[in-house]
């Protein structure tokens, strides 16, 4: 099945896509100004940092419960307006100087986030050609990465404020813009360029009219109803299969409690304090634009990767190489926070590791683990299943990003480190055994490859699109 325009399906893309940007944004924006925040609204204990940084987390995963309830019957359109305020409210809120509404405002920004972690994943699975999938599902990361780029730069505004107890919070106004300019943007785009729902909703709802209509918006006239008649027998056959195979949905699952304990978020969100223990704040913010870069960069490569080489390879590769990195990168720092080590020529070596480790650790991750997890997750989950992992991902991200800053505290940066590379090791090895490649597969024969039928499936020549 042939669609009109790629250029047409990656407008599209980015319509329904553009507030990951803001979610990515809302998700380090405490990354760069901590210092700022800590004396702004009077945080004066890691307890009440780690229940500042969690809040948003919660929320997320607040965010994923409520999807559970509404995805079935809730228009994919209506929960990206539902998110755009979320985030935009947020956002905003974050003006008001007091602890317990700053935690109250990063809550309602979670949960728009952890909506859009469900919601956006889904609406792109389900009106995104399958045989360009895996390039333009990865535009969901590349604005990942950018969010974070632009947090980066917006963050070296903030200046040292160490030895202050009290600070000019006045350029934070002018950093919370950019996320709220972004949702209101998605909201007009989908409002104007791409006012189309989801075609399977709009079959599930009974509206086959409206499925119709995006099909001849997206593909050729000859195509369409071969299409929509694809598209109610998966409506179909979904409604009859109620559940899915326990060892999918467990695997489902457990990738994504292997992504929370990677490390990525509270790496991420501490990032310019990590690099603060090696070196100058300034020299730490570009640092930590340059790891956004990065980020950027890999996000877009990751997608080409697997577009070509597929999900499991790399994903086993690469977690692999995260499970190495991490843990030197342990020891590393824990020479350099051991006050008995006097060498100062190792200490310098070992800071410019600890600083390429980084740099490397996300280069890998948005290329191979990062990358994929988000595509292959919606492609083997669905509706409520998609939501539970999710559930679990959010939960573990809680509990990670709370107990971060209390164990660096307590024993040290170099524990961290220690757990999330054992973390990536066991999971270089489930992967091994349990992951399944997927790469330009159809719902169908993806189904089939829990039931050993993938060969049989493809030779029916079904062209089941999502």
């Amino acid at each position: 099945m042939s669609y009109k325009s790629f250029q047409q399906c990656l407008l599209m893309t980015y319509s329904v896509a553009l507030a990951t940007f803001s979610f990515a944004y809302n998700s380090y924006i405490i990354n760069g100004p901590l210092d700022h925040i800590r004396i702004w609204i009077d945080i004066d204990s890691s307890f009440k940092e780690g229940a500042m940084m969690t809040s948003f987390n919660f929320g997320g995963l607040v965010g994923c419960v409520i999807g559970i309830l509404i995805v079935k019957t809730t228009s994919r359109r209506l929960m990206l307006y539902l998110i755009d305020l979320l985030l935009i409210i947020g956002t905003a809120g974050l003006n008001i100087q007091n602890y317990n509404t700053f935690i109250f405002f990063r809550v309602i920004a979670g949960i728009g986030s952890g909506l859009t972690t469900l919601v956006t994943p889904m609406f792109l699975k389900e009106i995104i050609p399958t045989q360009i999938y895996g390039v333009l599902g990865g535009q969901n990361l590349v604005l990942l990465s950018l969010g974070t780029i632009v947090q980066s730069f917006m963050a070296l505004g903030f200046r040292d404020v160490k030895g202050q107890t009290s600070v000019d919070m006045s350029y934070w106004r002018f950093y919370l813009l950019p996320p709220i300019i972004i949702c209101i943007t998605r909201s007009l785009l989908l409002k104007f360029y791409f006012p189309f729902e989801s075609p399977i909703f709009s079959i599930q709802s009974g509206n086959a009219q409206a499925a119709e209509e995006f099909l001849g918006h997206l593909y050729q006239d000859e195509d369409v109803s071969k299409l929509k008649q694809d598209l109610e027998n998966l409506v179909n056959k979904r409604n009859v299969e109620k559940t899915l195979p326990n060892a999918r949905v467990f695997l489902g699952i457990m990738i994504n409690i292997f992504y929370s304990n990677s490390g990525i978020t509270p790496i991420i969100s501490y990032s310019t304090k990590i690099f603060q223990q090696v070196t100058t704040i300034t020299v730490a913010q570009i640092l930590t634009i340059g790891m956004s870069i990065i980020k950027f960069i890999f996000y877009s490569t990751g997608a080409q990767l697997t577009q070509k080489y597929g999900r499991r390879m790399p994903l086993i590769i690469g977690t692999g190489i995260l499970a190495a990195v991490l843990i030197s990168t342990g020891i590393s720092s824990a020479i350099n926070d051991n006050s008995e080590y006097n060498d100062t020529t190792l200490k310098s070596v070992v800071v410019v590791y600890i600083v390429i480790a980084i740099y490397l650790y996300f280069g890998v991750f948005f290329n191979t683990f990062g990358a994929i997890i988000p595509l292959y997750t919606p492609e083997i989950l669905s509706g409520i299943y998609l939501t539970i992992a999710l559930i679990f991902q959010w939960s573990f991200n809680i509990t990670i990003t709370f107990l971060f800053p209390v164990i660096r505290d307590s024993f040290g940066m170099c524990y961290t480190f220690y757990y999330f590379g054992i973390m990536m090791g066991v999971a270089t090895v489930y992967f091994m055994i349990f992951i399944k490649e997927t790469k330009n597969l159809n719902d169908k024969e993806i189904d089939a490859l829990w039931q050993n039928q993938t060969s049989k499936v493809r030779d029916e020549n079904e062209n089941l699109i999502q």
